[in-house]
């Protein structure tokens, strides 16, 4: 079956975990979300993903950003009590916007994707992913992306992945394999499936290296961050669960990470003259 309509119940289930942002959205929504790198293996087989770093030929790995928090909470951090999302007025992420697509996979396979996220057990019983085509509900036909909502947000997203791919993400992978003999090595590191979490602070050195203005911007943002990451871990404290001590862990290692990206930021000094990077950069990032 490579027809599927989706029409969205509001029931939340797709919202039992925090999503994947970039780190322009992470910026725009910092009240809302603790930030994160993911770094994971994606398998393809012709044409790699344009915003995957290509190991071999079948395997790549992708280095993103997207929202951390608790497992044990099982909710995005910007779901409301009553099951509806908090940033519906502000403008949801586009990967939100996307679901049930997935943008980081190709669109002659977005197909098998429905096909096994409505089978899925988050998924069973609310029947918003239906195979064929109902009237007014049309997701999916064949390669084509019919709902022009998930179209665009697919694109905004693909998008991003490659803008950012020049502005961070590069520099972070190059990182990555300085800690590893070759790229093979360091996917070898990687879950066959899911990705490995890191602090986003190498991401923000790489953006804030490029202009005072970046810098500030980054410094502000990690500000933020550590007051969220200190008001999270009081409150899984709190909680008392055995299975959130490993997370709280990593919350702190996240804030140690963000205050020594801080004071290398701090002490950071540039020239007058704007690179085209930098430009760049800032047009991306800055509202």
């Amino acid at each position: 079956m490579n027809a599927y309509s989706f029409e969205c119940t509001a029931c939340g289930k797709c919202c039992n975990s925090p999503p994947a942002l970039s780190i322009r959205e992470l910026f725009r929504f910092r009240d809302v979300f603790i930030g994160c790198i993911a770094i994971g293996r994606v398998r393809y087989h012709a044409v790699p993903p344009p915003h995957a770093f290509v190991v071999d030929d079948a395997n790549a790995i992708i280095v993103t950003t997207l929202a951390f928090d608790y497992a044990s909470t099982a909710r995005c951090p910007a779901l409301m009590e009553n099951g509806l999302c908090s940033l519906h007025a502000r403008g949801k992420p586009d990967q939100c916007i996307a679901v049930p697509l997935d943008p980081l996979v190709t669109d002659d396979l977005q197909h098998a994707v429905l096909a096994q996220r409505s089978r899925g057990a988050g998924w069973i019983g609310e029947q918003c992913i239906k195979p064929g085509e109902d009237e007014g509900a049309l997701l999916l036909r064949g390669i084509e992306i019919i709902d022009a909502n998930a179209r665009d947000a697919m694109q905004r997203r693909r998008q991003a992945l490659q803008i950012e791919r020049e502005i961070w993400s590069t520099a972070v992978f190059d990182g990555l394999l300085r800690d590893f003999p070759s790229p093979r090595h360091a996917l070898s590191m990687l879950p066959e499936e899911g990705y490995r979490t890191i602090a986003i602070a190498p991401a923000l050195l790489a953006i804030g290296c490029l202009s005072r203005v970046l810098a500030e911007l980054c410094i502000t943002y990690i500000d933020g961050q550590t007051a969220m990451i200190e008001r999270s871990v009081a409150r899984a404290i709190e909680r008392r669960r055995l299975d959130d001590r490993p997370t709280t862990q990593t919350m702190r290692g996240f804030a140690d990470a963000l205050q020594y990206a801080r004071r290398h930021l701090s002490a950071m000094t540039f020239g007058t003259e704007t690179t085209s990077a930098a430009q760049r950069a800032e047009e991306w990032l800055i509202d």
